[in-house]
């Protein structure tokens, strides 16, 4: 009878033990996936970082509240640092011994620069807004780009100032920090590929102010047309600075100067600034309007091309994970390096995305003209520049051809001409 009662309880105690291991794997099973947010909220990259963290703080609310990744809910640890690269230094440190699924940020490229080999040891995803061609140039394992590396741009926005704008003679104006320098190497060779010479080649110091000299230097100078490559802070000052010299030929940018602050900062002297964007608000896709609307209602302020990045950041982290079927890290790089990511399936991705071996990404992107203190589009560029973009009436046409020129100078949408210019 004893050894009966024996035999019943420990039938019964196995039971439970599996029972209870049963219940802490579904609860393991349905843990949280932590994220740690790195982003500068201070300094040169505050605007930059703060549209970043913007963007992923919203993607992150809205994923979790129509049931999270998998059924498990993403859950965010931020941390905002000066943009100075010890402090992302040691915030990514700080962040990496937490052992997170992922770190978003920071956006700077010498920020990420910096802080980028504390999560090459342990494959820790790490997302970043730095385009600087230097930081996949070396093999890191799990650093991502939410935007085309310099390498990807450079040949789009070289290819706007020889090709579309028909220019031979190029002036370049350049921040002399990490992102500058990478792009001034990646725009000269993407100019010189296309047949144009850069005959006034000039920095411009973090956080100059009134910088006239160079605008005046650029205006003496046999340039055709001004190639601008610098951060937010220093687009506003270099915009008022070339309109004050009378600086009146062509110029082309990068997207950050499309941003909303550099529009309301730079006000009349961004009128009729071309510039090539990695994503834009304006683009005419339902899942873009309906992000921007969103985004609007949310934070009562336009999104800009980093406010997309840091959105776009969470959807891809959503869409590798669900496509790799389970939450682990190695599994989840696999697979967005293996696959395309549809927007078709994950609309909040807001374009079709690949991700290459090294971690840099390719995506459609956007060539526009800013009119009354608003970017709007004048052509896209399909994922790989193939030498063609594709109009905003549908028209597939070749970036050197006169049809093209024509396009951007009327410019194709004729009702832009109509637009009264910011004053």
């Amino acid at each position: 009878m004893i050894r009966a009662y024996r035999i019943c309880l420990g039938r019964f105690a196995r039971s439970l033990l599996l029972a209870l291991a049963g219940t802490a794997m579904a609860t393991a099973a349905m843990a949280d996936i932590e994220l740690i947010g790195v982003t500068e909220a201070s300094g040169g990259g505050a605007a930059a970082g703060t549209s970043f963290k913007n963007g992923y703080l919203m993607a992150i609310d809205e994923i979790n509240a129509t049931g999270g990744v998998l059924g498990q809910k993403l859950v965010l640890k931020q941390i905002d640092i000066e943009t100075h690269a010890d402090a992302a230094k040691a915030a990514v440190g700080k962040a990496v011994e937490a052992k997170p699924f992922a770190i978003l940020g920071p956006v700077f490229s010498g920020l990420t620069a910096a802080s980028s080999p504390l999560t090459a040891p342990g494959k820790i995803p790490q997302f970043t807004g730095g385009e600087a061609a230097s930081l996949t140039r070396n093999f890191h394992p799990s650093l991502l780009r939410t935007s085309l590396s310099q390498l990807g741009s450079a040949p789009r926005m070289g290819a706007l100032i020889t090709y579309g704008l028909n220019t031979k003679k190029v002036g370049l104006i350049w921040i002399e920090n990490e992102f500058g320098k990478d792009g001034r190497a990646a725009l000269l060779d993407a100019i010189k590929r296309r047949g144009g010479t850069v005959v006034f080649d000039q920095a411009m110091k973090p956080g100059q102010k009134n910088p006239i000299e160079i605008a005046e230097g650029l205006k003496k100078s046999d340039a055709e047309a001004l190639m601008l490559y610098v951060n937010e802070n220093e687009a506003v000052e270099m915009l008022k600075a070339l309109k004050e010299a009378g600086f009146t030929k062509p110029i082309v940018s990068d997207g950050l100067v499309a941003a909303q602050k550099v529009l309301d900062g730079a006000g009349p002297a961004a009128e009729g600034v071309y510039a090539h964007m990695n994503a834009s608000i304006a683009a005419p896709s339902s899942a873009v309007q309906s992000f921007v609307a969103r985004y609007q209602a949310r934070y009562a302020a336009k999104p800009d091309q980093n406010s997309m990045k840091g959105f776009i950041a969470i959807n891809v982290l959503k869409a590798g994970i669900e496509m790799g079927g389970k939450v682990d890290q190695e599994l989840f790089l696999k697979t967005i390096k293996d696959k395309r990511l549809e927007s078709k399936t994950y609309p909040d991705l807001l374009t079709n995305i690949n991700y290459d071996f090294f971690g840099d990404i390719n995506r459609e992107s956007f060539y526009v003209l800013i009119r009354g203190g608003a970017p709007h589009i004048v052509a896209s560029i399909p994922g790989a520049e193939g030498g063609a973009v594709r109009l905003t009436d549908g028209r597939l046409i070749t970036l050197n051809s006169t049809e093209f020129r024509s396009a951007l100078r009327e410019p194709v949408n004729l009702a832009l001409n109509k637009l009264p210019a910011k004053k």
